[in-house]
């Protein structure tokens, strides 16, 4: 028989306690530690990207262009060259009308859209620029190459042009405001489709093109072609441009495999026809991951026989940057441009800034953008 004295009891009782709060803080160490993984984890772990060939997704109303921005929405936007989607009418309904129809309405393919539903669409080619950072010769830019558009180009294409919405309501800048406020006001006379996208995303603390692209995807959705190029720029030559723009870019054999990987090669994949030598565009994949975009893109998208929508993304080829759509101030001497007469002419506004201002190019443009926003000081 033992006996239990009050100090054997005491430190029983001690004993138990420490014990109990040992293993509590052990198991508080533990949690904390795993929380702490997972969070590395998710950090250091790419987003796995959406596969979007390996399994349906409903097209777009009307035309299935935006299946392309619509399936890939998220962070992996743009980032794949064939984007092979299923067109289905069973779409349901979107945000704003932005994924398609009651199923059963039949589907009028006109080339005239309802401006309610498509956010101002007018036809199914767009001509896209976009500002994403306070530049008040941007803004204008744009303006100045929506207005020679519509008065060289004799085929009819939508004009649309994108900004951060927070400038709205705070803006960087009087000038900002300023410059927009003329964009607007030429809104109608150049058949202009402005669009302010939300960008208040936590994800997205540094604005950039790219970002503003992913977000403004939505509005976006009923195109078949979307050409962009990039401001500030000049617009000389609207014919050339649209002879680019409407330029078939190469196709080729889908692949016999109905999976997709995001490092797949186009060169193992079968030309349905070789046009090498007339092919103006190369296919591409637009990454979220770059701040910006290429200096110029396309989007389009074509049907098969089984009823699937493909969405490819191309780049012009290089010799397009040394003749139709070049930089004011080529970086490298084989960059020179062998036409007299290019379409588009950008000006980049890096170290070979000094050299852009002293070329012909920037001094007709910088005076032309003068004239179409007068009273604003464009040196930014």
């Amino acid at each position: 028989m033992v006996l239990l004295t009050s100090s054997t009891i005491s430190l029983a009782i001690s004993t138990s306690i420490i014990g109990l709060f040992t293993l509590l803080l052990f198991l508080s160490g533990y949690v904390l530690q795993q929380q702490s993984v997972r969070g590395i984890q998710a950090v250091l772990s790419p987003t796995t990207p959406t596969h979007p060939a390996s399994q349906p997704y409903p097209g777009a109303v009307g035309s299935p262009a935006g299946a392309y921005v619509i399936v890939n929405q998220g962070k992996e936007a743009f980032s794949s060259p064939d984007v092979v989607v299923t067109d289905s009418d069973d779409t349901g309904e979107g945000r704003d009308g932005e994924l398609g129809e009651p199923s059963g309405h039949k589907r009028v393919n006109s080339g005239q859209d309802d401006p309610g539903s498509r956010y101002g669409q007018k036809h199914k080619q767009v001509y896209l620029q976009m500002i994403s950072r306070p530049s008040v010769s941007g803004i204008c830019s744009s303006l100045l190459f929506f207005k020679t558009l519509a008065s060289q180009s004799e085929i009819a294409t939508d004009k649309v042009f994108l900004y951060p919405k927070s400038w709205d309501k705070n803006a960087p800048t009087r000038s900002i405001v300023e410059a927009l406020n003329i964009l607007k006001n030429h809104q109608d006379e150049y058949d202009i489709i402005i669009h302010a996208i939300d960008m208040t995303d936590p994800s997205y603390r540094f604005p950039s093109n790219t970002k503003l692209l992913s977000k403004a995807s939505h509005k976006l959705t009923h195109y078949e072609k979307i050409f962009y190029t990039r401001s500030p720029g000049m617009l000389l030559n609207a014919s050339n441009l649209n002879h680019l723009f409407f330029s078939e870019p190469p196709t080729f054999a889908p692949s016999s495999s109905s999976s997709y990987s995001p490092l797949s090669s186009w060169k193992k994949k079968r030309r349905t026809k070789d046009n090498s030598q007339t092919d103006m565009w190369v296919p591409t994949r637009l990454s979220t991951v770059n701040a910006d975009l290429p200096y110029a893109f396309l989007v389009t998208t074509e049907h098969d026989s089984l009823g699937r929508v493909s969405i490819r993304s191309h780049v012009p080829i290089p010799s397009v940057k040394q003749s139709l759509i070049v930089p004011a101030a080529p970086r490298f001497s084989d960059e020179k441009g062998t036409e007299s007469n290019p379409a588009y002419v950008f000006f980049e506004k890096n170290k070979d800034q000094m050299r852009e201002m002293q070329t012909a190019y920037y001094q007709e443009w910088k005076k032309q953008v003068r004239d179409i926003c007068q009273g604003i000081d464009i040196n930014d």
